[in-house]
């Protein structure tokens, strides 16, 4: 018990402001429980196994993309060029909703997004291969998106929050397409989507 609060103090300290633990516990003081059980899972809803119940709702996803991309630019829909840096970004609402209670391992559930070229590349938007929904599954803390063509890539899921999570694409789906489209990425790099509604 005594390892599990000193890691838990650890945790406290090393993570980002965002998370709300409550009061904090002073030396002396008697910890109820609950009290220890409502720190502690808040601790785990930001370095803990990402699991369905996390993702259902809807988010604001924000794609950031080094360089030029014709889809990121304010012309095309996208938000541009991102302060005086690098970086140009694209915005888009991303859902996530189920049927039944099952794991989505079990029972892949629906994902759909408003914009093109947030999650997935634009190039493979234009070509028909990739649609702007379809199912998902979560293994672990990754999910892979699928449509009625097959699988559409992966994303790492990194809870930067409890309603901030950090999507990156998975090392067997990052470097190329698996359509026979060229060199290009299916999944784009960089995107960080904030809730905006549980389900």
């Amino acid at each position: 018990m005594k390892n599990l609060l000193v890691m838990s103090l650890f945790l406290v300290a090393s993570l980002d402001a965002d998370v709300d633990l409550g009061e904090e516990f002073a030396a002396g003081d008697l910890v109820t429980a609950d009290a220890f059980n409502t720190k502690f899972n808040a601790l785990n809803g930001v370095v803990g196994e990402i699991v369905d119940a996390d993702l259902l709702g809807n988010w604001e996803c924000t794609s950031f993309k080094y360089g030029s991309d014709s889809g990121y630019l304010e012309t095309d829909g996208g938000n541009g060029q991102v302060g005086d840096g690098y970086f140009y970004s694209k915005t888009g609402n991303l859902s996530f909703t189920e049927t039944d209670t099952e794991s989505s391992l079990n029972s892949p559930k629906n994902w759909s997004i408003d914009q093109d070229n947030v999650l997935l590349n634009h190039e493979e938007m234009e070509s028909g291969i990739v649609q702007n929904q379809g199912t998902y599954s979560l293994l672990g803390n990754v999910i892979y998106l699928f449509n009625d063509l097959g699988s559409l890539g992966g994303f790492n899921i990194k809870a930067l929050s409890g309603a901030k999570i950090f999507l990156s694409p998975t090392s067997e789906t990052s470097a190329y397409d698996s359509h026979g489209n060229g060199d290009r990425p299916l999944s784009n790099p960089n995107v960080i989507c904030e809730l905006i509604a549980s389900e």
